[in-house]
C-alpha cells in the first residue's frame, strides 16, 4: 500500500516516512495511533476480561487498559495542530499516566512513557521498544515473568533482530518489522504465560500481555496507513475467551479484597523527596500491606496502587496532606444489578465498608475541596448506566459531575456525615431498582444523634458519653420512631476497644431491630441513627 502525506487541521502537510525510516518520529503517525489503540482496545476489552486471572481474577484488564489509553487519547486529541512528534509522544503518555486505572494501566502508560522518551530522543524503533519495556518492568517493584513485562522485552527484542537473520528482510519499513514481532509474540503467547504459575493453574495466557499486543496492532496499521485503525482494520480473532491449553498446574495466588489508588505529593512527609528513592520506599512500604504494587512517577505526583485487605492500613502509609483522588474498590465487586455508587468520605477508615457495599469509595481530606474530575472519574469506575453520589463531607455540589460522553448520568445527594451516608448504601443495597430514590428517602425518613465516646471522669457512670449515654440515646430514638426497624452505628477512631461493648450493649436493650455497625469514621464518638 503506497503510504500518502498527511494534512494536520491547521493544514500543515507531513510527507510519508519512508521504508526503513523511523516512523515514530511522524506526529501523524502518533496521532493515528492514539485514536486507533482506543477503538480496538474497546472492541478487544471484553475478551481481555475474560483471561484477567493476575494479579487478581477481577476480570478488568480489559476495561483498566481501555480507560487508560482513552485518557491518552483525549489528551493528544487535544493537542494544536503543529505539535510535533515528540510533544504527542508526551502527551499520550502523560495522558494515559493521569487516567491510568488498575495495575495493567499504570504498567502501560509507563511503558508508553518509555516509548515518548525514546521518540523525544529521536531512536529508531527498536530502541523505543527497548526503553519501553524497561520503563514497564520499572513501574512494579516484584517483575513477574511470563506476564506483559516479558511479552514487551520479546516484541522490542524480535523488532532488534530484523536486520540479523530474521524473515524480515534488512530495510523493511516499520510496519512491516513490526507487524512479523507481533506474530511470532501471539505465536509464543502460550509458552510465555505457562511460564507463570498463576496463569498455569488457570489455563490462560497473560490478559495484559494480550492488550499490549492489541495497542501494537494498531500502532502497526498507522505506521503502514497514517491513519487510525478502526475494527474492521484489526484481527482480533486472535484473542482468547476464556481457558486455553496451557501445561501444568499450581495453586493460584491470593489478593487482597480492595484495589487501593492514590496520587501522591512527594515531599519530606513521604518517604524522600528523591523521585527513585521515594517511589521505591512507598512500593515496599505498600506491599508490607498488599500485592500487585505498582508505585510510579506520573508529572509532579507518584501513582500508587495496591490490593489489600486493609485499605485504611495502606492509606496510613500517606500522610492526609500528600495524598490526592484516593480511590478504594472490590476488587469483586460482583454484578451491577442496580445503579453504581460512589461514596465520597472523608474516613479513610470506612472506605473498605463502602467498597464491600458495591460502592466506590472516594476518600477526601477532611475540609479540602473535592475536585470535580475526581468525582467524574469516580463515576465512571462505579460502572452504572446511572450513579448515585453519597456526598458525606458536604462539599460536592450538585451538578458537580461533568456531562460528557462516556461519563454516565450521575445524582449527587448530600449524605453528611458518614453515618447518613451508609443508611444510604444500605437503602440502595435494599431496593437497587429505586436506586437514588431509595436513597433519597431513606435520607429523609433518618433521626440521627451523635453521643460523645467516653463520660467526662467515669465512663461507666451517667454523665454524657460512655456505653449508658449511647443505649439511652438509641433508645430515645427509636421511642421517637416507632416504625423504625433498623439502627445504623458508625464509631469514630477514638470509640477503640469499647466497640463491640457498646454494639452488644445496643442489640441488648433492642432485640427486636436489626443493628447495623460500621467504622472507624473520621468524626469522633458514635453516630447512631434510627430508619
Amino acid at each position: 500500500m503506497a503510504v500518502q502525506p498527511a494534512v494536520d487541521r491547521d493544514g500543515s502537510v507531513h510527507p510519508a516516512a519512508g521504508p526503513g525510516a523511523a516512523a515514530l518520529g511522524d506526529p501523524v503517525v502518533l496521532r493515528a495511533w492514539a485514536a486507533g489503540a482506543r477503538a480496538v482496545c474497546a472492541a478487544a476489552r471484553e475478551r481481555v476480561d475474560a483471561v484477567n486471572v493476575f494479579p487478581v481474577a477481577d476480570a478488568d484488564t480489559g476495561s483498566n487498559v481501555l480507560l487508560t489509553v482513552s485518557g491518552g487519547a483525549d489528551a493528544v486529541a487535544a493537542l494544536p495542530g503543529g505539535a510535533g512528534a515528540a510533544e504527542v509522544a508526551g502527551t499520550l503518555a502523560a495522558g494515559a499516566a493521569a487516567a491510568a486505572r488498575g495495575s495493567s494501566g499504570i504498567i502501560l502508560s509507563q511503558w508508553l512513557v518509555g516509548l515518548a522518551a525514546a521518540v523525544a530522543a529521536g531512536e529508531d524503533l527498536a530502541g523505543a521498544l527497548t526503553r519501553a519495556a524497561a520503563a514497564a518492568r520499572d513501574a512494579v517493584p516484584d517483575p513477574q515473568e511470563g506476564t506483559v513485562l516479558t511479552v514487551a522485552a520479546q516484541v522490542a527484542a524480535h523488532v532488534g533482530r530484523h536486520d540479523h537473520g530474521s524473515a524480515v528482510p534488512h530495510g523493511s519499513a516499520d510496519a512491516d518489522v513490526l507487524a512479523h514481532a507481533l506474530a511470532a509474540a501471539r505465536s509464543d503467547l502460550g509458552r510465555v504465560s505457562a511460564g507463570h504459575d498463576v496463569l498455569r493453574a488457570a489455563h490462560v495466557v497473560d490478559a495484559g500481555a494480550c492488550a499490549l499486543l492489541v495497542v501494537l496492532d494498531a500502532l502497526t496499521h498507522a505506521l503502514r496507513t497514517r491513519t487510525a485503525a478502526e475494527v474492521a482494520d484489526v484481527d482480533l480473532a486472535w484473542l482468547p475467551t476464556g481457558a486455553v491449553a496451557l501445561p501444568g498446574a499450581h495453586a493460584a495466588a491470593a489478593g487482597g479484597a480492595f484495589e487501593v489508588m492514590l496520587l501522591v505529593r512527594p515531599g519530606p512527609s513521604c518517604s524522600s523527596t528523591d523521585g527513585a528513592a521515594g517511589t521505591d520506599a512507598l512500593a515496599a512500604a505498600l506491599r508490607g500491606v498488599g500485592d500487585a504494587v505498582a508505585v510510579v512517577a506520573a508529572g509532579d505526583r507518584w501513582h500508587a496502587h495496591v490490593h489489600t485487605d486493609d485499605p485504611a492500613a495502606a492509606l496510613a502509609l500517606v500522610p492526609p496532606g500528600a495524598r490526592d483522588r484516593v480511590v478504594v474498590r472490590a476488587v469483586d465487586p460482583g454484578p451491577v444489578t442496580g445503579p453504581g455508587l460512589v461514596v465520597v468520605t472523608a474516613s479513610g477508615g470506612l472506605a473498605a465498608w463502602y467498597a464491600t457495599a458495591g460502592a466506590v469509595a472516594l476518600v477526601a481530606d477532611p475540609g479540602a475541596p473535592v475536585p470535580a474530575e475526581h468525582v467524574g472519574r469516580a463515576v465512571v469506575d462505579a460502572e452504572g448506566s446511572h450513579v448515585v453520589v453519597l456526598d458525606a463531607v458536604g462539599g460536592v455540589p450538585p451538578g458537580t459531575v461533568p456531562e460528557a460522553p462516556g461519563v454516565p448520568p450521575a445524582t449527587v445527594l448530600a449524605a453528611a456525615p458518614d453515618g447518613a451516608a451508609v443508611v444510604a448504601c444500605l437503602a440502595v443495597l435494599a431496593d437497587p431498582a429505586r436506586g437514588s430514590g431509595a436513597a433519597r428517602a431513606a435520607l429523609d425518613r433518618l433521626l440521627s444523634v451523635r453521643v460523645p465516646a467516653h463520660a467526662p471522669g467515669d465512663a461507666g457512670g451517667d454523665a454524657p458519653g460512655g456505653v449508658p449515654a449511647l443505649v439511652g440515646a438509641v433508645r430515645d430514638l427509636v421511642r421517637s420512631r416507632p416504625a423504625a426497624q433498623s439502627v445504623t452505628l458508625v464509631h469514630g477512631a477514638d470509640v477503640g476497644a469499647d466497640a463491640a461493648a457498646a454494639v452488644d450493649a445496643v442489640r441488648a436493650a433492642l432485640p427486636d431491630h436489626e443493628v447495623v455497625v460500621a467504622g472507624p469514621a473520621a468524626e469522633a464518638g458514635w453516630w447512631v441513627g434510627v430508619d
